[in-house]
């Protein structure tokens, strides 16, 4: 029997594990990558992308790559069942540097990605290889795995990371339930090539009779979802005719797009009862299974990655303790059951019971048109729920402030370097923890002792300054990066939150811990402590199984 070794195993090459791999790839940790699919799957599935993920590809030095084949900033609009169109969801800020809501065609994202993991010697993919057995100890895990040619090896690792869907052999290995339902309604999903129409958006028909959607995508192909009748039978509605029928309405005379895709899907709102178990952790569909309704299933994937890879990478490059991996599932699984509610919540919305809840919501949307702060919460996406760590890897002083930024992904504004570039912040401060001061420089208001704690394990030190500074004010320490504020960003915060002068970012583009001068030293001794087990990051003080395995 063969062998072969790594860090880390992902099993799972679909967006969520081939992202883990890129994460892992960028920090040097070995990494091998296994799927049972010999190929990407070549049909449209995930077709939406939000800010946050593309701020995970960025870390990568993908999103730009990818980004060139999707449709940024497309409105989404909800139409009653006369077919006027009541709301119209079209956000247009980019706090996190990067467009709320994008389309895309998903195995073209997934080749970039694949491509992407030619930049690392550290990092092997194998495809069409099945992962049969799983057993762990103290000192690492083993999967028993079948090749291409049906041999069987055994791959042993430190780590493992189970990113192999919702039917995932992996959480079935670790005896994790998959907690929920599945929804009684069916829906045919349908894919069309060479569709002409001039309809530049995502269209909702909320039609009690017959709710379906719209989905306007790149190189001429273009989404129908339907909800099918209780009567209707998955024989009957998966044939030709029946979709033909079901498009026919919708299409101009005449047109005849080619179908390249139907299926019937039962959609599911489900969350494991533990995204780690040892050494084993899971991660995208395998850990929490979400309706598609606000277009949230992949995207909490990609959040699950880009959390456990960074975490993984300190540990294995000993710049952590691995009790460190207990917040993992703390700060993920709260987050990813929140979207899991939302997203079902949605799902009602799209349908209404009958006409006078339609009646009921038209009269809603016209009411909240005379309110602006209203409005722009729902039309401008503001109530997508973002996550917020109360628990983790962050410091809060006192109870967790529900106002505070600590626990949640800190903005991404253009800054300018010395060299007088126009960047985006994270372009600027590198890929691992970085402490911004305003208008100070870190290194000069921390101990000899913190100091040197971070620049030993690779922090960024950043001074912003306000916009247009006197040169002759500007004072820093050797390897403090100076940037200017040249968006203001850096001002409003300091004048919405003068106390707030330093901000500690995680990898992850999340916050850590705010503090003034006076007290940046004891904020960074307890971070510290957590980041090297001496504090608390389970559930209650607790840990999951093997959170301390070293």
């Amino acid at each position: 029997m063969s062998h072969a070794s790594a860090d880390v195993i992902i099993v799972g090459a679909g967006p969520c594990g081939v992202t883990i791999a890129n994460h892992l790839g960028m920090y040097g940790i070995s990494t091998i990558i296994l799927d049972r699919a010999p190929e990407i799957i070549d049909y449209p599935r995930a077709v939406g992308i939000d800010d946050e993920a593309l701020r995970s590809y960025q870390t990568v030095g993908l999103a730009e790559e990818i980004q060139r084949d999707m449709i940024q900033n497309t409105p989404l609009r909800y139409y009653s069942s006369r077919g006027r169109c009541f709301a119209q969801v079209n956000p247009q800020g980019q706090p996190f540097g990067w467009p709320r809501r994008s389309l895309f065609i998903q195995p073209l994202t997934e080749v970039a990605l694949r491509n992407g993991l030619s930049r690392y010697p550290s990092v092997r993919m194998e495809l069409g290889c099945e992962v049969t057995g799983l057993t762990q100890d103290d000192s690492g895990v083993t999967a028993r795995v079948q090749r291409p040619d049906r041999s069987i090896a055994e791959y042993g690792a430190r780590y493992l990371v189970g990113a192999d869907g919702g039917r995932s052999t992996i959480r079935k290995q670790l005896d994790i339930a998959l907690v929920g339902h599945t929804h009684e309604w069916r829906w045919l999903v349908v894919d069309v090539e060479g569709d002409e129409r001039f309809a530049p958006y995502s269209a909702v028909f909320c039609d009690p009779r017959r709710p379906h959607m719209e989905i306007d995508l790149p190189y001429g192909f273009r989404r129908y979802e339907f909800r099918l009748m209780k009567d209707e039978t998955d024989e009957q509605m998966e044939r030709p005719e029946a979709v033909q029928r079901l498009l026919a309405p919708l299409l101009p005379p005449g047109a005849k797009p080619k179908t390249t895709r139907s299926r019937i899907y039962r959609h599911n709102s489900r969350i494991a009862e533990n995204f780690q178990s040892g050494r084993v952790f899971l991660a995208g569909d395998a850990a929490h299974l979400t309706p598609p309704f606000f277009g949230q299933g992949m995207n909490a994937g990609l959040r699950d990655a880009t959390n456990l890879s960074w975490k993984l990478a300190a540990v294995l490059s000993a710049r952590a303790s691995p009790a460190i991996l207990a917040s993992y599932d703390v700060e993920r699984r709260d987050h990813a059951t929140t979207m899991v509610k939302f997203a079902t919540m949605l799902g009602s919305f799209y349908a209404p019971i009958n006409k006078v809840t339609e009646a009921f919501r038209l009269g809603f949307f016209r009411i909240i048109h005379g309110f602006p702060n209203i409005r722009d919460y729902i039309l401008q996406m503001k109530f997508k729920p973002l996550p917020r760590y109360t628990q983790g890897i962050v410091v809060h002083q006192g109870p967790p402030d529900k106002g505070s930024p600590v626990g949640r992904m800190f903005m991404q504004p253009v800054v300018e370097t010395t060299a007088r570039k126009r960047v985006k912040l994270d372009d600027a401060i590198g890929n691992w923890f970085a402490i911004i001061g305003f208008n100070k420089d870190p290194a000069q208001a921390l101990s000899p002792a913190e100091l040197e704690y971070w620049q030993g394990c690779g922090a960024s030190l950043v001074m912003v300054m306000k916009s247009r500074s006197d040169p002759d004010s500007i004072v820093s320490s050797p390897g403090t990066i100076v940037l200017d504020d040249v968006s203001g960003a850096f001002r409003d915060w300091i004048m919405a939150r003068p106390s707030d002068e330093f901000i500690i970012l995680r990898p992850d583009r999340y916050v850590a811990a705010l503090s003034n001068s006076a007290g940046l030293d004891g904020v960074s001794r307890q971070l510290r402590s957590i980041l090297q087990g001496g504090g608390a990051v389970g559930r209650n003080a607790t840990s999951p199984p093997g959170a301390a395995m070293g």
